[in-house]
């Protein structure tokens, strides 16, 4: 009897505990810090004319003021989560937090272009610290029957973060100077702080993996090349030396990571995820989401002023429904996902984002492009949050940080490939059209073709999506075990959690 006690008690202690009743509060937090972040990658934009002429810098130096934040951030992901996993997410996510105040600082203070570059480089570091962290405390705080519909928020915070970067910052710049677009960090950053520390739970790995230095610094140098290629290649060209360096030097430093990876005994990437045809289906869904969608918006953009005589901060209104759209796609996100599981989920919003990007082709009014926008917007809310609910179904909950750090690295690059593939389009088609005519006819002569590659990407998005990834995103968690089976000696058996994606 006494053996069956102690079993029983071992059963007990393995059993998940009860979900903490603050979590949708925690949710709130960690959705603000996400969208500070990924705010902050189209909030400048709108204010280069005016910060040019003030900081008297070059079309160069306002690229590297731009990209400075995105290269640093799609760089310091992998490492970011490897370290979050290691000395804690709530410590990382403060600590980026923190930092990501103090880059705003120095952004507003600066005087010249080189203090922005740092001010701008220091906020990239801070928010690969942060956004790992905002999903793998969500893993951890959820239940597995409600992470579904907690994903779909923290996507649609995201895709949020997308759309509202030119609205926001166009509103600023027409009203105040150019530095206003960073004092919108400052209460977000306060929140975030204060809130984060008395309500977000501190997890890590239970056992620490050892440092990887090297591993970090290769990781790093292959995503800064893959990135500032992809950034640079439609105004350059493919075929320039700038850009074939930088693809070439990340191949190098790609082949050295793997390399190393593979001999170290807690690497960084499990390359074995990279066989798995469901992280194959639900990563290059992902990316080829946000790629697709980046890629819409920089010509849409361009297009509604072009094409249909918009001011800047009308045009980044107009774009504005297709936060409410992904929204209303998130809500549905949890439904379609039972449904038709994963696949029927990530497949079909997908396709439905397709098709809404390829309407735009034939949008020659506004009404036209909203109905586009509503159609692109809903599939990437129903496709999003099950795409990455997959990603992470692949890992233990101890490696979440690394492989939440994994889909968000994904996700940026498929953000800077999307502007390039299509940019490169652009400029071809709009070199082809009315020639010597003024530019902006000539670019919104083209925006149907850029629109269409576009939808290419999604389209082929859907495809993987549809071929790869199979079956539910969790085995089902097993029953509990009784006490009088452990009386009979069976073994309890540990809860399942972040199961295998059937192939």
């Amino acid at each position: 009897m006494q053996d069956a006690t102690e079993s029983y008690g071992r059963q007990a202690s393995a059993l998940p505990s009860p979900p903490d009743p603050r979590r949708w509060w925690m949710l709130g937090v960690l959705s603000l810090a996400l969208f500070l972040i990924i705010l902050n990658n189209g909030l400048l934009n709108v204010a280069l004319p005016s910060l040019m002429r003030d900081l008297h810098a070059g079309i160069g130096t306002t690229q590297w003021i731009v990209d400075g934040y995105a290269l640093v951030f799609a760089a310091c992901l992998l490492t970011a989560g490897t370290l979050s996993d290691r000395y804690g997410r709530k410590r990382a996510t403060l600590l980026g937090a923190a930092l990501f105040g103090v880059g705003t600082l120095i952004a507003l203070a600066a005087r010249d272009a080189g203090q922005l570059i740092t001010a701008r480089t220091v906020m990239g570091v801070a928010a690969a610290l942060v956004m790992p962290g905002t999903l793998s405390i969500l893993v951890n705080v959820f239940p597995e029957a409600e992470r579904p519909r907690a994903i779909a928020v923290w996507g649609a915070t995201s895709a949020l973060g997308v759309a509202a970067g030119p609205v926001l910052g166009g509103a600023l710049v027409a009203h105040f100077w150019w530095g206003s677009v960073f004092l919108v960090n400052l209460l977000p950053v306060a929140v975030v702080l204060v809130a984060g520390a008395l309500l977000l739970p501190e997890s890590a790995a239970p056992v620490p993996r050892p440092a990887d230095p090297v591993g970090a610094v290769l990781g790093s140098a292959a995503m800064v090349g893959l990135v500032y290629g992809a950034i640079h290649a439609s105004g350059e060209g493919w075929t320039s030396a700038p850009v074939l360096g930088s693809f070439a030097a990340a191949l190098l430093a790609g082949a050295g990571f793997a390399g190393w990876e593979r001999r170290h005994p807690s690497p960084m990437v499990d390359f074995a995820l990279l066989r798995r045809p469901a992280f194959l289906g639900a990563g290059a869904g992902n990316m080829l989401l946000f790629s697709g969608m980046s890629g819409t918006l920089f010509v849409l953009t361009q297009f509604l002023q072009s094409g249909l005589g918009y001011s800047p901060l009308r045009a980044g209104l107009s774009v504005a429904p297709v936060a409410v759209a992904v929204g209303a796609g998130s809500a549905l996100s949890p439904w379609a996902a039972r449904r038709t599981g994963p696949r029927g989920a990530v497949a079909g919003g997908l396709a439905v984002s397709a098709l809404g990007i390829l309407s735009l082709a034939r949008a020659d009014n506004y009404p036209g492009v909203l109905l586009s926008l509503c159609l692109m917007g809903t599939g990437v809310g129903v496709a999003l949050a099950p795409a990455t609910d997959a990603v992470l179904a692949l890992v233990p909950p101890e490696r979440s940080g690394n492989a939440a750090a994994l889909n968000d690295t994904m996700q940026e690059l498929g953000n800077a490939l999307g502007v390039a593939v299509v940019g490169t389009v652009l400029a071809r088609e709009s070199g082809s059209h009315l020639t010597g005519g003024a530019p902006g006819d000539r670019v919104a002569a083209a925006a149907p073709a850029g629109f269409t590659a576009a939808a290419a990407i999604v389209a082929l998005g859907a495809v993987l999506s549809a071929t790869l990834l199979k079956g539910p995103a969790r085995e089902p968690a097993p029953a509990p075990v009784s006490a009088a089976d452990s009386e009979e000696g069976t073994p309890p058996r540990p809860p399942t959690a972040h199961r295998d994606a059937a192939a």
